[in-house]
């Protein structure tokens, strides 16, 4: 007895405990997770990297929610879009990786402003410009240059913040990176500002990777001579982005982004770099050179010295007057061609219109010609009918005549006899 008591006692105990389990289970399946942002980027398939990404876009996963997801499939690297009307932890966890979402690639360019490319991404995206710039400027540490220059893949169905703030991650993670490689891992965040800052003025002075160092290398000489860098780029910064640099824009704009009234550098990055500006920015080429200019090939040419400055500007100026010179001309030719070919339009239109007024003449003469013909006929037809009339009544007057005259002479041939009696 006192063995089945044990035995029986066990047996409760396991039930109770399975039971307890059991319940705590079917508790942990209803208790609802918290639903958070429907899409999002996972950066990996580790368990620490789902469960940190979930955490931050509101869906609070716990320790019982790790220890389930070693018994699941895990979703891998890219971007998903989940289920808000799920319900059961266990279905949301289990089924994670089936939730992969449609991307696009889009494009980010260097040289734009924040605002362009928030423009350009919610025409892509079909989504609001206006909280995708309001989330630009939550996320972002400076002003402009936060985001690099580059290709990236994005959700079909990802809203403003989850856009922004994944372009502004993904581009801080590789800024931090080329930061801890080329300063250090305890690099200042002023360093890369300017770094970046300089790179925003190598951006829109060339698109030439090969000559980004050389232009590096001239800012730096410049500075170091505590020279006033006089740059046209510098003045390319906010709503100024696409405009034209002018003499009578330098002369106006009292900005410390005018490098041609301030020494030293603008306040701020100038626009989106590419990491090629970048590595130019903070490795510039190793010269004298404190002067370049436009050539005719679009490149630019260095020097060291203000005369052979002089000499490089003159060349453009030459080719530059050559060539606005040859447009003149082009024009004047094209004008010319434009005129010519009006004319002979309108000689040719004219043609046409004469020949469409001949053939309308003759075509008019041809029916008045066919009018009279078929009047002629008809007046022929009428006159023979007339004739034919006219023949038929004399034909009855000679008839009646002869008929009358038949009558007649027997009469008259009495009376002769009857006088010559």
């Amino acid at each position: 007895m006192k063995r089945r008591s044990v035995a029986y006692r066990i047996s409760v105990a396991i039930a109770i405990t399975i039971a307890i389990i059991l319940a705590l289970l079917i508790i942990y399946n209803e208790t609802p997770i918290k639903r958070g942002t429907p899409t999002l980027y996972i950066p990996s398939s580790y368990e620490d990297d789902i469960i940190s990404t979930m955490n931050k876009h509101g869906y609070e996963l716990n320790s019982i929610d790790r220890i389930v997801m070693q018994f699941v499939t895990l979703p891998t690297e890219g971007w998903y879009r989940f289920d808000l009307n799920e319900t059961g932890r266990f279905s949301f966890l289990q089924n994670m990786h089936k939730k992969k979402e449609k991307s696009i690639q889009i494009v980010v360019f260097a040289g734009d402003t924040n605002r362009e490319m928030c423009h350009r991404l919610a025409n892509d995206l079909d989504i609001s410009e206006k909280k995708l710039i309001e989330g630009y400027k939550n996320f972002t540490r400076f002003k402009e240059g936060n985001i690099l220059a580059g290709k990236y893949r994005l959700a079909k169905s990802v809203d403003e913040n989850t856009a922004i703030k994944y372009l502004i991650d993904k581009s801080y993670k590789e800024l931090d990176f080329f930061a801890k490689d080329r300063f250090g891992s305890d690099f200042p965040t002023e360093d890369l500002r300017t770094s970046i800052i300089i790179a925003s003025i190598i951006q829109k002075e060339s698109n030439d990777k090969d000559e980004m160092s050389y232009i590096s290398s001239v800012i730096r000489n410049r500075l170091k001579k505590n020279m006033r860098l006089q740059m046209d780029g510098t003045l390319n910064y906010g709503k100024y982005s696409r405009t034209v640099v002018t003499p009578e824009r330098i002369k106006n704009d009292t900005s410390r982004y005018n490098t041609y009234k301030y020494k030293g550098l603008p306040p701020a990055p100038l626009s989106i770099v590419s990491m090629d500006a970048l590595e130019a920015a903070t490795f510039p080429r190793e010269t004298d050179y404190i002067f370049f200019m436009l050539n005719k090939s679009g490149k630019h040419d260095f020097a060291v010295t203000y005369k052979e400055h002089l000499a490089n500007v003159k060349t453009f100026k030459e080719y530059r007057r050559k060539v606005l010179e040859e447009r003149r001309l082009a024009k004047i030719k094209e004008e010319q061609e434009k005129k010519l070919k009006e004319k002979k339009l309108q000689e040719k239109k004219l043609q046409e219109k004469k020949l469409q007024e001949k053939k309308l003449k003759e075509k008019k003469l041809k029916e008045k010609k066919l009018v009279v013909e078929e009047q002629k006929v008809q007046n022929k037809i009428e006159t023979k009918e007339q004739i034919k009339k006219v023949t038929n009544t004399n034909e009855q007057t000679r008839s009646e005549s002869n008929d009358t005259e038949r009558k007649v002479r027997p009469k008259l041939i009495m009376k002769i006899t009857d006088k010559a009696l």
